[in-house]
């Protein structure tokens, strides 16, 4: 096994490329120098040898320590490479080992805007463009649904032995009547829980008088609305304005989805809510936290 040892010396952070060697006599393993890469900092791919390039620990390292940027870049396109494959494969498993192998790398809120997102992106351009059957399109995002699960599972039972809660505030994810998607309802719900809120996401479809029946009886501090198609945009104005007429405008409702994306320049005041067009998911957590305060 090859990968990059780190040592700091003096604040400073040096690399050696090295190799685990099986020691059979003392029954244990030993660290074989192969190269001397230098500072952590200034690493690039040419300063690895060719036959090691590929292996995803030594672009990683070069990923977390390098200052340019094409590295990471690179790492990037490699691992959406491997989700897309697991996806299209229905392989959870793979995608929850790719999840562990890169989460520290990553963090939450970059997996899903910079591997997890763009690659659902492409899968739903290849189905529209009949590059992809609706049947593997399906299959794809019940499979990423399914990652997502195994996630939230990982962030709960991490923060119910170790964190515990850090905060009460109580959100409500939901979609309008009618909208049948709720993959970007359930990465919400996955990094609303990461930072400890009571999460209720009842997406998709339901009825706009349940939701208000819903909100009434539970009292939440703010309300997600997602929105995948355009014909959805009205209905979800109607949950909004009955919200707000419940609540006296003083509930914090942020709307955003694929829908708004396909409009373009879509301003619409009526709307009367906090309208996330084009957001990553980090811009989302960042207005969450200033919509709260």
């Amino acid at each position: 096994m090859v990968y990059i040892r780190n040592k700091k010396v003096k604040g400073i952070d040096y690399a050696y490329l090295v190799q685990s060697v099986w020691n059979p006599q003392r029954n244990m393993s030993r660290q074989k120098t192969i190269k001397y890469l230098g500072k952590a900092s200034q690493i690039t791919i040419e300063d690895i040898p060719e036959e090691y390039r590929n292996d995803t620990k030594i672009l990683a390292f070069i990923s977390a320590f390098s200052s340019h940027q094409e590295e990471r870049k690179t790492l990037v396109s490699r691992i959406q490479k491997e989700m897309f494959a697991l996806l299209t494969d229905c392989n959870v498993n793979g995608l929850v080992d790719l999840y562990e192998k890169y989460s520290r790398l990553f963090g939450l809120t970059e997996f899903y805007d910079k591997l997890l997102k763009p690659v659902m992106y492409r899968i739903g351009d290849l189905w529209e463009q009949e590059k992809l059957d609706v049947a593997t399109e399906h299959a794809s995002t019940n499979t990423a649904i399914s990652l997502i699960k195994a996630i939230n599972e990982r962030i709960t039972t991490t923060r119910t032995g170790v964190l515990g809660t850090l905060s009460q505030y109580k959100t409500v994810i939901c979609t309008p009547d009618g909208e049948l998607h709720g993959l970007a309802c359930n990465i919400i719900e996955s990094l609303l829980l990461s930072k400890g809120f009571k999460v209720y996401n009842i997406s998709t479809s339901i009825p706009t008088e349940y939701i208000i029946d819903y909100i009434r009886d539970l009292e939440p501090d703010i309300i997600f609305i997602s929105i995948t198609l355009v014909e959805n945009i009205k209905p979800a104005k109607r949950l909004i304005q009955q919200i707000h007429a419940r609540y006296n405008n003083k509930l914090p409702v942020m709307v955003g989805g694929s829908a708004f994306n396909k409009i373009e320049q879509y301003q619409d005041s009526t709307i009367n809510a906090f309208l996330m067009k084009n957001a990553s998911f980090d811009d989302i957590m960042k207005l969450v936290k200033m919509s709260i305060v």
